[in-house]
C-alpha cells in the first residue's frame, strides 16, 4: 500500500512531489489519515466531478460520524437547512443554479468589470513605495469588494452582510457553540432584505436583484433560500479568488522569464491566468460522496464513503498534460479542473477569470518585474494559497 500523509508540513508547503508518486503507485487510494478515498488521476477525478448519479455533493449522506453531525448541525442552526449550491444535488441544485446563473452571463459580468477595475486601481494606488505584504494590502481587500459588487449588496450595508454572513458559516462549521450570534445574524439578514426589496438600491444585473426578482412560482426562493445562496456565493467567491490571485503572482513571481513575457505581451495573460489556475489550483481538493456500493480504479467503495477528488494532482497528471510541472503561459490545451466540472462547475468562474486578470494587470503595472521579499503558505487542506506575499518593485 502506498504511503500518503496529507497532514504533514511538508505536504502543505509543496503537495505535488507526494501526489505525483501517489497517483503512479495507487491512483485510487484509502487514507487513513482523512478517513476517505483519494483520487489523483485526471480522467477519474474528471469522471467522479461529471458523475452526479453514483456521486453526491451533500455531506449529509456520508456513512461516517460526518454524516450525523451534518444531519444535526444543519437542525439546529439558522439557515442550516437552506441549500446550498456546493452541497446540494438535483433537483434542489437544478433549481437554484436555474436562477443565480442569470447574475453570472457575459452581460453581468461586462457591466461589472468597469467597477472591479476601478476597485482595483483604487486599492493598489494608495500601496505606498517599497516593499509590501500583497495579501493584506491589496488581494484581500480587492475581492471582498468585487465579490459585493456582484452580489449588488448595497455599499451602506455591505460591512453588516459580511458580519452576519461569517456568523452562520461560522455556526454551520462550529455547531451550537455559536447559536446566539447566528439567531442575531439570520434576524438582522433578513430585516436587510425586506429593505432591499423595497428599495431601488440594488442593480439590475446584480445576484441579490436576481434572486429577489424571480417571477415565475416554481423558482421562487424563500428568504432563507435567498440568504443562504447570498451567503454561500460570498464565501465561495472570496477565499478561492483570493488563494488564486495569490497563487498566480507567487507563479509569477517564481518564473521570472515568465512575468517578462507577460509584461511585454498583456495579449498573453488570458493564457496565463489559465496556466496559474492549472499549475497551483486554490481549489486544492473537493469531496464527493458515493450513493452506492460501486468499483472504483479497482477497489471496492462502499455507499456512503467519501472520496477527496484532488483538484491539485489532476492538474499535474503527465498523462492528461506534456510537462505538467512546467508552468507555461503560453499552454493551449488547458482544460484544467480547478473550476470543477459539469453541474457544479463554477458559476462564478467567468467572474473569478476577470478578477484574477484585473488583479495581475494591476500588480504588474504597480510593481513591473517584481520581487518575491518573502512568503508563507496559508490556506488549509481544500483551499491552497499564500498566507503573506511580501513584493517589492524592480
Amino acid at each position: 500500500m502506498a504511503f500518503f500523509n496529507p497532514l504533514r508540513p511538508a505536504y502543505h508547503e509543496d503537495p505535488y512531489p507526494a501526489l505525483e508518486q501517489l497517483r503512479a503507485q495507487e491512483p485510487v487510494h484509502r487514507s487513513s489519515e482523512l478517513n476517505a478515498w483519494v483520487l489523483t488521476a485526471y480522467d477519474t477525478c474528471d469522471r467522479v466531478l461529471h458523475d452526479d448519479e453514483a456521486f453526491s455533493s451533500d455531506p449529509a449522506i456520508a456513512s461516517s460520524a460526518l454524516g450525523a453531525s451534518v444531519i444535526a448541525t444543519r437542525a439546529a442552526v439558522p439557515l442550516g437547512n437552506a441549500p446550498i449550491l456546493g452541497n446540494s444535488d438535483p433537483p434542489i441544485h437544478t433549481r437554484l443554479r436555474a436562477i443565480v446563473n442569470r447574475a453570472f452571463v457575459p452581460r453581468a459580468i461586462e457591466a461589472v468589470r468597469p467597477h472591479v477595475e476601478e476597485i482595483a486601481d483604487g486599492i493598489i494606488g494608495e500601496i505606498p513605495e517599497g516593499p509590501v505584504e500583497l495579501m493584506s494590502s491589496f488581494i484581500e481587500p480587492f475581492v471582498v469588494l468585487s465579490v459585493l459588487e456582484q452580489l449588488g449588496i448595497p455599499a451602506g450595508d455591505r460591512g453588516a452582510f459580511r458580519a452576519g454572513a461569517q456568523a452562520i458559516l461560522a455556526a454551520r462549521a462550529e455547531g451550537p457553540a455559536r447559536l446566539p450570534e447566528a439567531q442575531a445574524a439570520h434576524a438582522m439578514l433578513g430585516s436587510l432584505l425586506g429593505r432591499w426589496r423595497d428599495s431601488n438600491e440594488v442593480a439590475e444585473t446584480s445576484v441579490l436583484w436576481t434572486l429577489m426578482n424571480a417571477t415565475d412560482e416554481a423558482e421562487r426562493l424563500s428568504v432563507d433560500e435567498m440568504l443562504m445562496t447570498l451567503i454561500h456565493i460570498s464565501s465561495a467567491g472570496n477565499g478561492p479568488t483570493v488563494c488564486a490571485i495569490g497563487n498566480a503572482v507567487l507563479a509569477l513571481g517564481q518564473h521570472r522569464d515568465a512575468l517578462a513575457t507577460l509584461f511585454d505581451s498583456p495579449k498573453l495573460l488570458p493564457s496565463a491566468v489559465e496556466e496559474t489556475l492549472r499549475f497551483d489550483s486554490a481549489t486544492h481538493m473537493v469531496a464527493r460522496f458515493a450513493r452506492d456500493d460501486m468499483e472504483l480504479g479497482g477497489r471496492k467503495i462502499r455507499a456512503g464513503d467519501m472520496a477527496y477528488v484532488v483538484i491539485g494532482a489532476a492538474n499535474r497528471d503527465a498523462a492528461r498534460f506534456p510537462d505538467p510541472d512546467s508552468f507555461d503561459i503560453h499552454r493551449e490545451d488547458n482544460r484544467h479542473l480547478s473550476f470543477g466540472m459539469a453541474i457544479h462547475f463554477c458559476l462564478g468562474a467567468p467572474l473569478a477569470r476577470m478578477m484574477i486578470a484585473t488583479a495581475l494587470s494591476a500588480v504588474i503595472a504597480r510593481f513591473g518585474h517584481l520581487r518575491l521579499l518573502q512568503t508563507q503558505r496559508g490556506g488549509t487542506l481544500l483551499l491552497r494559497g499564500p498566507g503573506r506575499l511580501v513584493v517589492g518593485a524592480e
